[in-house]
């Protein structure tokens, strides 16, 4: 921390120290608990880096619901192709402030299933199940303010009321896991949002004398010795770490970051004139997101204003009877918010609803490239949505498709419908619904598990289940890069968890009456 020229208390921007014991890179939903975790510890000196502002006491950063309107300033302004047969390229936000996605996203809150956790062990991430993230999944609920019913509007109410008349029961989504309807859990009090940084760190000036926060410093690449991770250049300079090197800049940083360093795929890096650190084929790959479709209608009236997220309710379907989790979720959007850049499908409506399955556990993968050897250049994102062999992802949009008309045409969601305004009522058979799902499929910007974790044989893992970079000492990752297989549910949470997982993984298990940050009310 530094005085500014009133005296007043400033996370750092520049550092005169530039070793420490611990380096987090990325000060977003994860990177702020892993550093102030590791500072509770007071047998450290940790510096968290963040390539963005400060977000304490500006609104962008404390108001809800700013996915797709927050400043350019705070974004990472990336694009990317959703899919390779129909490209339409999208703006995929990325927050660059501290707090990171957590600071922008729409605050839905939702702990990830057990069977997801289940899944992550078969694919070799043991000590992941739901039992032995249970205190880690408890650390982040104590740290953020919970809503586990906020105040919605009527037009939000009524969605929910439609999806019980169409036979799904309404549940309390905070503690319940499985299909049905309701509310979703915010991490928000009141229309504050209670973000990482929010919860963890502020106020900054009260940080512990161990911690420091650099903002406005760009990691450029890791300075790896003899694979041994010692420091980041950074774009003020060299920083290095005694102890360990923590990459918390998500799931398209983190491998951007890896491959500026020459580690990934020898090919790749090639390529790009980047001498071979260490061959990693993994990182980059396992690239998944929730794609999601959209059934778009006008309202007879304006839309019921909305001062906390245009995403209050939600429905979870499950189609087969034996799957183990939904494999739909609904987001009943308040706003017809348009995220693709080269079309527009919805028209210029000023009053809409959209609802919009996504396939919760998709199959299909795709890869985060380097646009070149510059760090300043954008990566490559190629989402590559919908394109799985065997055609899952497809089939269970589709229906998702299906049963979002059936809301739309249900009482009372019906009384308040216009028109459905895209794909629009001439599209019908499976074949035109399919096509419109392929032309204007879009994110809900939860990548995860391009650095994916697996067992130490796994050769297309990247990290092990101690997150442990392989092949390299003094680095590990701790963002939803290292995500086995995609949650159910919205990230944030489990990607809390993660951050959480990771602290306690490398200073051992947390002691009850340990040093805790005290939420911000």
């Amino acid at each position: 921390m530094h005085s500014d020229a009133e005296g007043r208390q400033q996370p750092d921007s520049a550092g005169s120290h530039t070793t420490c014991d611990y380096l987090v890179v990325g000060g977003g939903a994860a990177g702020c608990i892993v550093a102030r975790r590791l500072a509770d510890q007071r047998q450290a000196q940790v510096i968290l880096l963040e390539a963005g502002p400060p977000d304490e006491g500006d609104p962008l950063a404390t108001r809800l619901s700013l996915l797709d309107g927050q400043d350019a300033s705070y974004d990472w302004n990336y694009t990317a192709f959703p899919t390779r047969r129909s490209p339409s390229p999208i703006r995929y936000a990325r927050a660059r402030m501290l707090g990171g996605c957590a600071n922008h996203n729409d605050c839905a809150f939702l702990a990830p299933f057990a069977s997801d956790l289940e899944r992550w062990v078969e694919l070799g991430a043991a000590g992941w199940d739901a039992v032995n993230v249970a205190s880690s999944l408890m650390r982040v609920e104590e740290s953020l303010h919970i809503e586990s019913s906020p105040p919605g509007t009527v037009l939000s109410r009524a969605f929910i009321d439609t999806a019980v008349n169409l036979g799904l029961e309404e549940h309390n989504f905070r503690d319940y896991q499985g299909p049905g309807c309701g509310w979703f859990p915010l991490n928000a009090l009141g229309d504050l949002r209670q973000s990482s940084s929010i919860a963890y760190l502020h106020p900054l000036a009260e940080s512990p004398d161990n911690l420091r926060v650099l903002t406005e410093v760009k990691a450029q690449r890791l300075i790896i010795e003899n694979r041994i991770a010692k420091g980041v250049q950074t774009s003020l300079g060299a920083i290095w770490a005694k102890r360990e090197i923590i990459l918390c800049t998500g799931s398209i940083n983190t491998p951007k970051l890896l491959m500026l360093s020459g580690v990934g795929p020898a090919t790749h890096l090639q390529e790009m004139d980047i001498p071979v650190v260490h061959n990693l084929p993994g990182v980059g790959q396992n690239l998944t997101d929730h794609v999601a479709a959209n059934i778009a209608c006008e309202l007879k009236t304006p839309c019921p204003p909305w001062d906390r997220t245009p995403c209050e309710a939600t429905a979870l379907i499950k189609l087969d009877p034996s799957s183990p989790a939904p494999e739909v979720l609904f987001h009943f959007v308040l706003t017809l918010r348009e995220k693709h850049l080269g079309r527009t499908f919805f028209g210029d409506q000023t009053r809409g609803i959209k609802i919009s399955p996504n396939v919760t556990r998709p199959r299909s993968r795709g890869n985060v490239c380097l646009g070149g050897s510059d760090p300043d250049l954008p990566p490559v994102i190629d989402l590559n949505y919908l394109s799985d062999p065997g055609g899952h992802d497809q089939r269970i949009l589709l229906q998702g498709l299906r049963f979002a008309r059936k809301l739309a045409a249900e009482r009372p969601l019906s009384q308040w419908i216009e028109r459905e305004i895209y794909p629009g009522p001439d599209v019908q058979t499976d074949q035109e619904l399919r096509a419109a799902a392929l032309e204007s499929c879009e994110t809900v910007y939860h990548p995860a598990g391009t650095c994916r974790m697996g067992a130490a044989g796994d050769p297309g893992s990247v990290v092990t289940p101690d997150l442990k970079v392989k092949g390299l000492h003094q680095l590990r990752i701790a963002d939803a890069s290292v995500f086995p297989d995609m949650v159910t549910v919205n990230i944030c949470n489990t990607v809390m968890m993660v951050a959480e997982k990771a602290a306690e993984l490398i200073c051992g298990p947390f002691e009850p009456g340990q040093d805790r940050k005290t939420p911000t009310v």
